[in-house]
């Protein structure tokens, strides 16, 4: 069967697997629910960046594939998240004086969608490098005359709007490569989301991105780091380690192969490793012929924990260079394949101090136990945007460059869900 009417699908390129989720509008009950999903491992694709045309697209056709399967839907069209340490986010504000028929006016005006468009078109007058283009601009708050705080001018009246923003850029070569590969497997890009963003809509209550949270998204290659406060994005940022690296410290230590080195961690590594035993041991993976080794679940833990604590120093980092007034109160929200980590959380409350929970995934009916896990977060979230996009703008079939495409599409509807 073809993609139905009104269905959504969204595919998170990750560094490693790639998930694809196809979810339908429920007449019934107005939410989504899910129709399927598919997930493959990721080949080509390191730290956000593609460095293998042909082994990405392979990949994306077996997630696809997968996911169709499920579903007996046939991909036509998708929302593809982006991601890596190309990604910059920059906050900048623009200001206009109220028009009326295009033209300045002297006296108070009724602020029109034309001069948020304005205004928001100012605020994204910035010098950027020839190679880097704008993703999303993320409105935080506008100002109108000189009363702050306002979240949707329209119908007010004043002289003066003013907005206070947040882009997010990134490399357009990038971008357009991992287009490419969509493109390449037979399925057109409908637009390009950053994945944390994606993320929250999926794992985020509203009052936690009102009240202070900070996002992190621990994937293979990187670690997305946004901040959440009085429902805007103040920070975000990218990281460049993620749980590839602990694999890869395991497998320097104990000298076996990285796809052993993972199952290692997976099975027997902790955050923690003051939570792991000192007298379970683990027989290390050897050729014939070979003497066999072994290694205790604490060694292994060590070198999780001494990984993972990098890693979230330098979230503490980011964070703190957020800009927020207040406390980030609801903490923090972790996502991603390395938020399955065994005690994971522990570790991240004693390195952030504050709480920090899980972020499972939310928002869709159907057969959500075999989605509700941090892994799908991303691509959960790619179909809710995709499902408000779909109502509310025309998908056509311009072939605009990708990051200009995006731009676009995003701009004027994130107050959705930020």
């Amino acid at each position: 069967m073809a993609q139905e009417r009104g269905t959504c699908v969204g595919l998170d390129i990750g560094t490693t697997k790639i998930c694809c989720v196809i979810a339908q509008h429920d007449e019934q009950d107005s939410r989504l629910k899910l129709l399927g999903t598919g997930v493959a491992p990721s080949e080509g694709v390191k730290q956000g960046i593609v460095i293998d045309i042909d082994e990405t697209i392979q990949s994306i056709e077996s997630a696809v594939h997968k996911a169709e399967k499920m579903s007996n839907l046939k991909v036509s069209s998708t929302y593809v998240g982006i991601s890596g340490e190309h990604i910059r986010g920059i906050n900048t504000q623009g200001a206009i004086a109220v028009s009326k028929n295009g033209h300045p006016v002297n006296y108070e005006h009724e602020i029109s969608n034309a001069d948020i468009n304005r205004v928001l078109e100012m605020s994204k007058a910035i010098s950027l490098p020839v190679d880097r283009g704008i993703l999303h601009i993320l409105p935080q708050e506008y100002v109108v005359d000189e009363q702050g705080g306002v979240k949707n001018p329209l119908g007010m009246v004043g002289r003066r709007l003013e907005a206070q923003v947040h882009l997010v850029t990134g490399a357009t070569s990038a971008a357009k490569n991992i287009s490419k590969c969509v493109e390449e497997a037979g399925i057109e890009v409908n637009g390009l989301i950053y994945q944390p963003l994606a993320s929250a809509a999926a794992a985020l209550e509203r009052h936690e991105k009102e009240l202070g949270v900070a996002l992190v998204d621990i994937g293979g290659g990187t670690t997305d780091v946004s901040v959440f406060f009085d429902s805007a994005v103040r920070h975000s940022a990218v990281i460049g380690l993620g749980g590839n690296n602990i694999t890869n410290d395991i497998a320097m230590m104990t000298q076996i192969s990285i796809e052993e080195a993972e199952i290692v961690k997976i099975k027997y590594g902790s955050a923690k490793a003051s939570m792991a035993s000192t007298d379970l041991e683990v027989e290390l993976p050897h050729k014939p012929g070979e003497v066999a080794r072994k290694i205790s679940e604490h060694e292994v833990s060590r070198y999780v924990e001494a990984r993972m604590k990098e890693i979230f120093n330098m979230v503490e980092r980011e964070i703190s260079r957020a800009d927020v007034n207040g406390p980030v109160s609801f903490g923090i929200v972790l996502t991603g394949g390395g938020a399955l980590l065994k005690n994971i959380s522990g570790l991240a409350e004693e390195v952030l101090g504050g709480p920090v929970k899980i972020g499972i995934p939310r928002g869709l009916s159907g057969i959500m136990d075999i989605a509700a896990s941090p892994i799908y977060a991303t691509a959960i979230g790619l179909v809710q945007f995709s499902s408000t996009v779909a109502s509310d703008i025309n998908l056509g079939t311009d072939r605009e460059p990708p990051v200009s495409q995006a731009f676009r599409r995003m701009k004027g509807w994130f107050s959705e869900f930020f």
